[in-house]
C-alpha cells in the first residue's frame, strides 16, 4: 500500500449523466440520475456533471433535483458562453453542498472568427459564472484540433479571468498519445499562469485512447481526470471511470478518494438502467 501522505491527489469528474447520456436513445429519468448520483457520491467521485441545460431544458431541473440529494461530491453543471446558459446553471446548482459551473468555449477558430472576440467571450463568461459561483470550469472545446499559440492565449485570458479549472478536452477523439502529450507539455510551459488554476482533460475514445492520454497527462501536470462509468459517452464514448481509477491506485504517485468497492455496483447499475452491457 502506498503512503498517501507522499502522493498526489487527483480529482475524478464524472460525466456520465451529461455526456454519457448523449450516448443513449432513451434518456434517464430524474430518478435514475438521482440513483447513479448517490452512488458516484457514496464512492467518492470528487465532482459529478449532472447536465447541460442550454441543450435540454429537462436538465435544469434535474441538476435542481440531484443537488438536494448529493451530500459530499460537488454538482456541475455545463453552459455555453451565453449568459442565460450560465445563470441556469447557477440557479440550478443553488441547493447543492458545493456547485460548479463548467463553461465551454470552441477555440478551433473559423475563417470569419477574430481571435480577440472569442478572447473577450471567454473573459466576460468566466467573470459571469465567477459572480455566480466561486468553483468555475472551463473547457477549451475543439482544443487538439485549435491553433497553439491562441490556444495559450485562451487559457490565460480563462484563467485571469477566474476560472480554476481548465479542461483541455479531446473532444473528437483525434489525438494519440504522443500528440495530447505534446499539447499538455506545451500549455504548462507555454501559459505563464497555468498553475493557479487545476489542469483537467476530458479525452474520448474515438481512437481508443481515451484512458492512456488521460494518464499521459497526468504526467505532465493535469490534476483532474473527466471520465464516466463504464466509458459511456457521445459516439465512442469516454474515458472509463473504473480503468482509471484502478490505475491511478497502482501508480506510487497518484491517489483519488475513490472507495474502489461501489465501482462494480456503479457499473451494474448503469448497465440496468441503460441496457447497455460492459
Amino acid at each position: 500500500m502506498y503512503d498517501l501522505s507522499q502522493t498526489v491527489k487527483i480529482t475524478i469528474f464524472d460525466t456520465t449523466l451529461r455526456d454519457g447520456e448523449l450516448a443513449l436513445e432513451r434518456k434517464l429519468t430524474v430518478d435514475q440520475k438521482i440513483r447513479l448520483a448517490k452512488i458516484l457520491d457514496k464512492m467518492g467521485v470528487d465532482v459529478i456533471e449532472v447536465g447541460y441545460p442550454g441543450a435540454f431544458s429537462k436538465d435544469a431541473d434535474e441538476i435542481f433535483m440531484v443537488s438536494k440529494q448529493v451530500k459530499h461530491s460537488t454538482i456541475c453543471g455545463l453552459a455555453s458562453s451565453n449568459p442565460e446558459e450560465i445563470t441556469a446553471v447557477a440557479a440550478a446548482i443553488k441547493k447543492a453542498v458545493k456547485g460548479r459551473i463548467n463553461l465551454f468555449t470552441p477555440v478551433r477558430l473559423k475563417a470569419n472568427t477574430e481571435a480577440s472576440e472569442v478572447l473577450q467571450i471567454i473573459s466576460s463568461s468566466v467573470s459571469l459564472a465567477r459572480d455566480h459561483c466561486p468553483d468555475v470550469e472551463w473547457s477549451a472545446f475543439d482544443a487538439t484540433r485549435s491553433h497553439p499559440d491562441f490556444l495559450c492565449k485562451a487559457v490565460e485570458t480563462a484563467i485571469k479571468s477566474g476560472a480554476t479549472t481548465i479542461s483541455i478536452p479531446d473532444s473528437l477523439g483525434v489525438a494519440q498519445p504522443s500528440e495530447f502529450s505534446d499539447l499538455i507539455n506545451m500549455l504548462m510551459h507555454r501559459v505563464p499562469n497555468i498553475e493557479q488554476s487545476t489542469l483537467a482533460v476530458h479525452c474520448h475514445d474515438d481512437l481508443g485512447f481515451a484512458v492512456e492520454n488521460s494518464l499521459v497527462a497526468l504526467e505532465l501536470g493535469a490534476r483532474q481526470i473527466e471520465c464516466s462509468i463504464n466509458g459511456l459517452g457521445a459516439r465512442a464514448g469516454n474515458a472509463d471511470l473504473g480503468k482509471v481509477v484502478e490505475a491511478i491506485a497502482n501508480h506510487p504517485t497518484y491517489h483519488t478518494a475513490i472507495d474502489q468497492s461501489w465501482l462494480h455496483q456503479a457499473s451494474e447499475t448503469l448497465s440496468q438502467l441503460t441496457a447497455v452491457s460492459t
